[in-house]
């Protein structure tokens, strides 16, 4: 029987757009969209989700892995970051449906400066949850996984207690290997019907 629901947050509850923040850098580094996407470098965002470095130190080691003496600025950096994340997806109401009856984590893979500076003052399910797992947080992020077993232990739950709702596929599969239900996010109305489906959601 569930009792715990975990829900991921962009993707699945927030719109994530990464080509509003390459078109934002490409404009303020006057280097091209394409060159932004390709020097990203990946391993450093994935060590900043894991709280391994400042913001500063993020900010520094993004503009020093693109291309040539670029005139990214640290503003400028910031306000393209805050482009990632869009609005709220229709999986939020879902969630607030579902606040009387289940114990509602997020679980996410996620950064201090927009969770501290950004989204969790903009929407209001930040506050309506009983709590959050963040990567930045627990030193260690989706698939691994650490996180999900320091997720079970601070939520106080069991796998077989618990329902994990994320949009990408290794995500979902690690966390089923942990013995915990799993329900990928394809969309609003696909959500609803595997809720039912389960016996969670009624409306």
């Amino acid at each position: 029987m569930i009792k715990t629901i975990f829900f991921d947050i962009g993707g699945v509850l927030l719109e994530i757009d990464p080509e509003r923040t390459a078109r934002h850098w490409s404009k303020h580094a006057k280097i091209p969209v394409e060159t932004v996407r390709e020097f990203f470098p990946m391993d450093i965002h994935h060590q900043y989700e894991r709280g391994l470095l400042s913001d500063r130190e993020f900010f520094r080691a993004v503009k020093d892995a693109l291309p040539g003496a670029n005139g990214l600025d640290e503003r400028a950096f910031w306000e393209g970051w805050r482009l990632l994340v869009g609005g709220e997806t229709g999986a939020s109401a879902i969630l607030n449906r579902l606040l009387p009856d289940y114990d509602i984590w997020l679980l996410s893979n996620t950064n201090p400066r927009h969770i501290l500076k950004d989204v969790a003052r903009r929407y209001p399910f930040f506050k309506a949850v009983k709590g959050a797992i963040y990567s930045y947080e627990v030193g260690a992020r989706k698939p691994e996984p650490e996180i999900f077993v320091r997720a079970l232990e601070i939520a106080g739950t069991k796998p077989e207690e618990s329902l994990f709702i994320d949009d990408v596929e290794v995500n979902v599969e690690q966390a089923r290997r942990l013995g915990l239900e799993t329900i990928r996010f394809v969309s609003v109305d696909d959500l609803k019907r595997r809720l039912r489906a389960m016996g969670i959601f009624r409306a």
